[in-house]
């Protein structure tokens, strides 16, 4: 709001009239917004392991948001002007103010979609399983009653959450690398126990700031004018103290009649946030023989993969008033240096008490069912996501080398000189069954184990480079 404050700040005002009754403008504080928001999607993997491991294509999107505020605050105006009465410079006209808002705010339910696969890339073979498609539910609407936030206005944060789980898969694969001639030697194998689950969780915040206050302006004539000067005067406390204006800057005469305008506006600025994230706890171990040395690692529950939207937010905007405003009629005294009292630049002789006055259409914006039509529908088109989650550390190939050369190959003096894989046998069968409460929270990691393989394959093997991947 621009303020010309300089044409609206008074200096004395004598009242001489009957007092002024107190009246009152209820201001409904109506609106509402629909949000929605697009899938975020993200393709990652093979993890943990870069030649034996799992990928997934997921994609998740938070439920579409609706949000409704209702209610409205009563302003009062509360000053009493008594007959003779001398205003003295900087003194108000005082508007009290009643918060008195309902709202709410609900979310449908998250939704996700992963694809998981079981891959593995050892040397020049590779090849994938498929593990686990699914859709998911966030499990519940996110919804919270707004009305305390809204009265307090403060900046109070309401926060709403769901959870849901969706299908799992237990599956376990045993792997022969193979090299094949006339014969098939096994130069590498591997054993893996999986065990998938799936999770969506879903949250919605909204903050709501309120503003109370009065625009107010000084015209010759009943109603509003967009060329008389104005202000918007901030209330606190349940209170607005309105300053008398100087309408010596209107040009008056002597004993011209003037009128004091307020106007009662409600001011809303509201945040809302909402996010999703689609999670894949997972147990897995694995073990591995290459050329006669073998090693094993293990990953105990935790979130092999996830997929957050992050804060997908918006501001909701509104402005509140109606057509009823304050009107009250002054008469205006020219500076006469007879006066009994001194001369004062404008001298105000209240004449008729304040009355409630209704501006012509299209004089002021009017509040529709949101604060302005873009802000009623919102669309977010979601992004690229946050990936987390331990697998996305890739930690290499579980089988120790090279990977990215050649194929694994028997060195001289071993008992498989000059033989290379040619050939992967992957077998699938159920997994044993896992139980939830042993799963631990962190993550264990045998990278002794590991750093000793890869000793004994350079100083066995010399200089052979190898492309097995797990």
């Amino acid at each position: 709001m621009n303020m010309d404050r300089s044409a609206l700040w008074a200096l004395v005002v004598v009242v001489a009239a009957p007092a002024v009754n107190a009246q009152t403008v209820n201001v409904s504080t109506n609106s509402s917004v629909t949000a929605s928001y697009g899938a975020t999607t993200q393709t990652v993997g093979p993890f943990p392991w870069s030649d034996l491991g799992v990928n997934a294509n997921a994609s998740v999107a938070p439920g579409d948001l609706t949000l409704a505020t209702g209610g409205a605050t009563g302003f009062n105006l509360a000053t009493t002007l008594t007959a003779g009465e001398v205003i003295a410079p900087g003194s108000t006209f005082n508007v009290g103010y009643t918060p008195g808002w309902s709202g709410n705010f609900s979310a449908t339910a998250a939704t996700g979609n992963v694809n998981s696969n079981f891959v593995y890339n050892i040397g020049p073979l590779s090849g994938s399983d498929n593990i686990l498609n699914a859709n998911v539910s966030g499990g519940g609407s996110p919804s919270a009653d707004l009305a305390s936030s809204l009265n307090a206005g403060t900046g109070q944060t309401v926060s709403a959450f769901a959870n849901g789980t969706g299908p799992n898969a237990s599956v376990g694969y045993t792997l022969a690398a193979q090299a094949c001639v006339i014969e098939c030697v096994t130069l590498a194998s591997a054993s893996i126990n999986l065990t998938v689950g799936t999770q969506v969780q879903h949250s919605v915040s909204v903050t709501p700031t309120v503003t109370y206050g009065d625009l107010v302006w000084i015209s010759t004539t009943p109603g509003y004018s967009a060329s008389a000067p104005q202000a918007f005067i901030t209330g606190s406390s349940g209170s607005v103290a309105n300053p008398l204006g100087n309408p010596s800057s209107l040009g008056l005469s002597d004993g011209q009649r003037f009128y004091y305008n307020i106007l009662p506006e409600v001011e809303l600025s509201m945040p809302i946030s909402s996010a999703a994230q689609l999670a894949l706890p997972a147990s897995i171990t694995a073990s591995y023989n290459v050329l006669g040395v073998g090693g094993s690692q293990s990953f105990p529950l935790g979130n092999l993969y996830s997929l957050d939207t992050g804060s997908e937010a918006f501001d909701f905007d509104a402005t509140f008033h109606n057509n009823n405003y304050y009107s009250i009629p002054l008469d205006y005294q020219a500076c006469s240096p007879n006066l009994a009292r001194g001369c004062s630049d404008a001298i105000v002789d209240t004449t008729y008490k304040g009355q409630l006055s209704t501006l012509n259409p299209g004089d002021v914006p009017t509040t529709g069912t949101c604060g302005t039509a873009s802000d009623c529908s919102v669309t977010l088109p979601g992004g690229t996501g946050i990936v987390g989650g331990y697998g996305t550390g890739n930690l290499g190939p579980l089988i120790p080398g090279d990977p990215s050369n050649d194929d694994v190959c028997g060195g001289s003096g071993t008992a498989y000189p000059g033989q290379c894989i040619n050939k992967v046998v992957v077998n699938r069968m159920a997994a044993p069954e896992i139980d939830a409460n042993s799963w631990a929270s962190s993550l264990t990691l045998l990278f002794g184990a590991v750093a000793v393989l890869r000793g004994r394959r350079d100083s066995r093997f010399g200089s052979v480079a190898t492309t097995s991947r797990v």
